[in-house]
């Protein structure tokens, strides 16, 4: 009997000792499964950061139609991602309106150095959004999840309305004052220099209320006058000169006011209102003239303002053909708002514009001036006999050579505020980003 129990047991203890086995071998390998497939999840959400990152830095130009979208997000994740560590000598692929990250068919990105985890993104276009795929996987099985998230083209953000003066290309500021009307800190007279060459900013002699910057591969030249409320120049360059990313400068369409200017310019008449300024006129507008609602010029033209000038209203030239046009300001210039009365309804709804000029080239020569909002011109010159005063306004120069903007007359231009809650609502558009859009996001299958 003994024997026989003691057999009993050593079945039993056998039986159990090969289920104990079996379990802990099967949770093994379940939990080396689980840890697997967990670090696939991770390599897709891995792969939707990184795309995030990416789509938010592409460049898509204004006004780009729909069905155009996606070959031009081809292009700048091209530029972006081709020739980098990240593709590892892969590139980007564009297939039946599919783009593929780094290809369509066995492109992998890496996310370490044994090829474990790794992941591939497709981009699908959706009426001028997209649809982003990421294929997570992780191990030599390959084991993959997937996730999808829409993502939305908008506009990118400008910084360029938060500078006093900010130009594509070059601005010298030899002589005078830029600085902000009383009672406001001098320090919202900030110059911004696009341009990516040596003396970006040249100043020389003026003195500037707030500080400079300037845009990598530029520089700026200080040799005199006072920035930031210094005129210790080494205490310039260190404390109040800085280097800034590109930012973004509007398109600009004027030809969408044309439609405001509903009456031809007439030399005879001293007063008039909505005009539309045909080309080749070259018009003089003579002291005490005044202009109610828009002065829409078409181009080339040569305008010169003479006297006291009384605007009420704003300035617009048309940019839709290549030949440029010229504002003399020569006389007292002084903008207020539109009349009260019902032909000026339709403009009321326009926002942040003194003139909208990108074609142009502004010379301010007069003995005194006052703007209400955005001045945007090709160049702009200062060599006034009087003071400038811009209200809720910058001054944007979209032209890319030198003196772009140039400051040199001994009097003083003051800024109460600059554009940036000001901007102009009409005509101006940005290039735009993809933006991702949260409650999109959802697992698929691989």
């Amino acid at each position: 009997m003994t024997a026989v129990l003691a057999m009993l047991y050593l079945v039993l203890f056998s039986a159990l000792a090969l289920g104990f086995y079996a379990a802990t071998t099967t949770s093994s390998q379940m939990s080396y499964n689980d840890q697997q497939i967990g670090k696939a999840y991770m390599s897709a959400e891995s792969g939707m950061d990184f795309m995030r990152y990416e789509l938010a830095r592409v460049s898509i130009p204004a006004n780009t139609p729909s069905n155009q979208v996606i070959s031009k997000l081809y292009q700048s994740l091209q530029t972006q991602l081709n020739g980098t560590r990240n593709l590892n000598g892969q590139n980007v692929a564009l297939s039946n309106n599919i783009i593929g990250v780094p290809n369509l068919s066995n492109g992998i990105i890496k996310l370490d150095g044994n090829n474990n985890s790794r992941f591939r993104a497709t981009i699908t276009n959706w009426a001028g959004d997209i649809v982003v795929k990421i294929d997570g996987y992780y191990g030599s099985a390959a084991i993959c999840r997937a996730f999808t998230m829409d993502y939305t083209l908008k506009p990118k953000q400008t910084s360029i309305f938060s500078y006093a003066v900010a130009s594509r290309g070059q601005v010298v500021a030899s002589k005078g004052t830029i600085t902000s009307v009383a009672g406001v800190d001098p320090g919202v007279a900030q110059i911004m220099s696009a341009k990516v060459t040596p003396g970006a900013v040249t100043e020389s002699g003026a003195v500037i209320g707030g500080d400079i910057s300037y845009v990598d591969g530029g520089g700026v030249s200080v040799t005199g006058g006072s920035v930031g409320g210094s005129s210790i120049v080494s205490n310039i360059m260190a404390n109040h000169v800085h280097e800034v990313d590109t930012p973004e400068f509007p398109t600009i369409d004027t030809t969408v006011y044309r439609q405001y200017a509903t009456n031809t310019y007439n030399s005879h008449v001293s007063t008039q209102a909505n005009i539309y300024v045909p080309p080749n006129t070259n018009p003089q507008f003579n002291g005490n003239n005044t202009v109610q609602g828009i002065v829409y010029i078409a181009t080339p033209n040569t305008v010169t303002f003479n006297g006291s000038f009384n605007l009420q209203g704003f300035i617009v030239v048309d940019n839709s053909t290549a030949n440029a046009a010229t504002l003399n300001f020569s006389g007292n210039l002084a903008m207020a708002s539109l009349p009260n009365q019902p032909k000026f309804d339709p403009l009321r709804s326009i926002s942040g514009v003194a003139v909208m000029a990108p074609t142009a080239n502004m010379y301010m020569t007069g003995s005194s001036s006052s703007l209400r909002g955005n001045v945007l011109v090709k160049t702009f010159d200062f060599a006034g006999a009087g003071d400038m005063q811009i209200d809720q306004g910058s001054i944007i120069t979209l032209g890319t050579g030198n003196n772009t903007a140039n400051f040199h007359s001994t009097k003083t231009v003051r800024f109460s505020a600059t554009g940036e809650n000001n901007q102009p609502n009409v005509g101006v558009t940005y290039s735009g980003s993809f933006l991702p859009k949260p409650a999109s996001y959802q697992e698929v299958m691989p």
